[in-house]
């Protein structure tokens, strides 16, 4: 059975946008935390010593660094993250505060919670075939390019 690559894609942008909406939902009136910040956070709770640099993480959220710096700001705000300075000069790094930890502990729970409802309709041997495809198309590093006809296809020429 083929399945058109549109189809598909759009298919993991509905699933997402369901999960997110859940995961809002409930992050939201339990813990204060939006999707993002917790995915943001969620991140530095997995970094070796709670840190790593900001355009690292930047780049595994996919948002651009100035982006990243504006979430910072509102994260330090309210005591659950903070901007370092890098080892020796080697530039900005994003930290979690213990605030921040203590709260993930306990938001960590709920989203397990939810993920583990959203996944359940599926098989359990078929989730590290699914966790590896999205990985694969998470590394995709090819650029959108509009000149490209294969990516941004215009006219057909007249037949």
């Amino acid at each position: 059975m083929s399945i058109d690559p549109l189809d598909l894609c759009l298919n993991i942008g509905r699933a997402h946008a369901s999960l997110n909406l859940k995961l809002q939902e409930h992050l939201g009136a339990f813990h204060g935390l939006d999707y993002e910040d917790f995915t943001l956070l969620h991140r530095l709770l997995g970094a070796e010593g709670g840190r790593m640099p900001a355009a690292e993480l930047a780049r595994s959220l996919g948002l651009p660094v100035s982006a990243l710096i504006r979430k910072m700001v509102l994260l330090e705000k309210t005591g659950l993250a903070e901007r370092t300075a890098g080892a020796n000069g080697s530039g900005r790094h994003a930290a979690i505060r213990p605030g921040g930890r203590k709260l993930m502990q306990a938001a960590v729970t709920t989203a397990d919670a939810i993920c583990a409802d959203a996944v359940k309709s599926l098989s359990p041997q078929s989730l590290p075939q699914i966790n590896a495809a999205l990985l694969a198309l998470c590394r995709d590093d090819t650029r959108y390019d509009r000149r490209n006809p294969t990516c941004h296809p215009t006219r057909h020429p007249a037949t």
